[in-house]
């Protein structure tokens, strides 16, 4: 979805339990409102609208939106998974602040427990801070904070552990207090009582599987022959959860075709597999995000047809298909689970999923995706006109459209030759493809920061930061800008010699 229409629908509605307009910045005012959307069922707060609801904007759009996170990370306790955005409407910036449901009730803001009632937030009466308390005590029974027995500090995968405390800091979305992986996990309830949660065991055991064997998940890649259905690739992940995204990713890398061509005779080239990946990557974190690992019978399979691709997980959705077509809050089935992976970067806009899974796929020029959803299970399905058997399309067929983007493109080849020459040896065709993907996308949106490349391009979270370095150590890209979380990465001088 469009940020234009996302802001049309947010101010077709009244201002509820789940909404608020302000008109100014005012971090006070903001922290009791999101104080009260955690204390009751999440919300959103949209600033840079009048009562009247008249678009006003926002001056200094961005540095107010670091300044606003770091507030709220800071005033809030106990900490809280914050999302604060810009959002342009038109020639106005506007700050969208959402958050889900806070799994640790009741949260305090400046000495006080806030609370929704109706459109209004107010401080919790006595009865009001009793029910956050007990529904408090409800939630601790969940099944990924029970503990799971046997599990020692040396059945995790500290590596893991250790990059999303890197991504948590880099990217400013936790307090600089967890100094090792011991404190990380307790700060966050994956370590109680002097045992690790069923949470800590999915998000980062070495292999889950053998404390939690409903964790595993298929991938099959099956292939429609004259004689019948046949698996041409069957794979069964144990990793955790962090694991088995990369070999996921790699699994569509290798199966899903891959098409690339330049548009309207200009040096922007749009890289894409034959189902974008952008929607993929959505659809797989949702399921292994809001999965019910909970159940002994807890599955969660990824199918490639030869026209189609199908990811149905165990759980059960809270909103019916028309409503996850529409602006909606997240609300997540596994809050310690989502949490983690927020911090690592996997989930940058609360309850935008399934959005960007319809934005991409509109983008892409294919149907829109199906999603069933059954009393135990979710299905989504994607639909491709393009079927894996036959020819790939665009340049993979060995064409380029003009002989000015076949220039182009020969050029971005040929720098990528520069990278990998004399820097590593023995470097595959894959990395080389992966190299100009990524350069390709910093030529089509210069300025952008690393989670925008990695959500655009698709490449795996591990992968980025070496690609990165290859690419500014060639001399093809370079970083402008004060801060990481101003500045962003743009074309040297010298690689846009190559593309005139």
């Amino acid at each position: 979805m469009k940020t234009e229409q996302l802001i049309k629908d947010l101010l077709k509605q009244d201002e509820s339990g789940q909404l608020e307009f302000k008109e100014v910045v005012r971090k006070d005012a903001i922290g009791k409102t999101i104080c009260g959307f955690l204390n009751n069922e999440g919300g959103q707060l949209l600033i840079g609208i009048a009562n009247n609801k008249e678009i006003k904007g926002i001056i200094d759009a961005n540095k107010w939106q670091f300044e606003i996170e770091q507030y709220l990370i800071k005033e809030i306790v106990p900490e809280a998974p914050v999302m604060v955005s810009v959002e342009n409407y038109g020639n106005k910036q506007l700050l969208l602040i959402k958050v889900w449901e806070g799994p640790k009730q009741p949260y305090i803001f400046n000495g006080s427990i806030y609370y929704r009632r109706n459109d209004r937030t107010i401080q919790a009466s006595s009865k009001e801070i009793s029910e956050l308390i007990h529904k408090r005590q409800e939630t601790e029974i969940h099944w990924e904070r029970q503990a799971a027995l046997g599990v020692e500090l040396e059945d995790l995968d500290i590596d893991e552990i250790k990059k999303t405390m890197d991504a948590a800091m880099s990217d400013n979305k936790m307090k600089d207090i967890k100094k090792e992986p011991i404190d990380f996990l307790s700060y966050y309830g994956l370590f109680q009582n002097g045992n690790f949660t069923n949470a800590a065991v999915v998000l980062f055991a070495k292999k889950p599987s053998r404390f939690i064997p409903q964790t595993r998940v298929r991938m099959a890649f099956l292939d429609h022959g004259k004689t019948g259905d046949v698996f041409k690739d069957d794979k069964i992940l144990e990793g955790n959860l962090f694991k088995n995204i990369e070999a996921i990713q790699e699994f569509f890398e290798k199966h899903l075709l891959f098409s690339r061509k330049f548009e309207n005779n200009n040096w922007k080239r749009t890289d894409d597999y034959i189902f974008p990946m952008a929607a993929l990557r959505e659809g797989v974190m949702n399921a292994l995000v809001h999965r019910e690992y909970g159940l002994v019978s807890s599955a969660l399979s990824i199918i490639i047809y030869n026209d189609k691709l199908e990811i149905t997980n165990s759980g059960k959705s809270p909103f019916k298909q028309s409503e996850l077509k529409k602006n909606h809050l997240s609300m997540p089935y596994n809050p310690d689970i989502a949490h983690i992976v927020f911090l690592r970067g996997y989930i940058e806009k609360i309850g935008r999923g399934t959005l960007k899974i319809l934005d991409a796929c509109k983008q892409a020029g294919i149907k829109a995706p199906l999603w069933e959803i059954g009393e135990q299970t979710v299905k989504l399905t994607f639909f491709s006109d393009v079927k894996l058997g036959g020819a790939i399309v665009g340049a993979s067929k060995g064409t380029t459209e003009g002989a000015n983007e076949g220039a182009i493109e020969g050029a971005i080849e040929g720098a990528i030759k520069g990278v990998t020459k004399g820097v590593t040896k023995g470097v595959t065709k894959g990395v080389k493809d992966k190299l100009a993907i990524l350069l390709s996308a910093i030529a089509a949106n210069e300025g952008n920061r690393l989670p925008e490349y990695k959500e655009a391009t698709g490449l795996p979270d591990s992968s980025m930061e070496r690609y990165i370095k290859q690419l500014k150590d060639a001399g093809l890209i370079e970083f402008k800008g004060e801060a990481a979380h101003t500045g962003g990465y743009y074309l040297t001088k010298k690689m846009k010699s190559k593309l005139k």
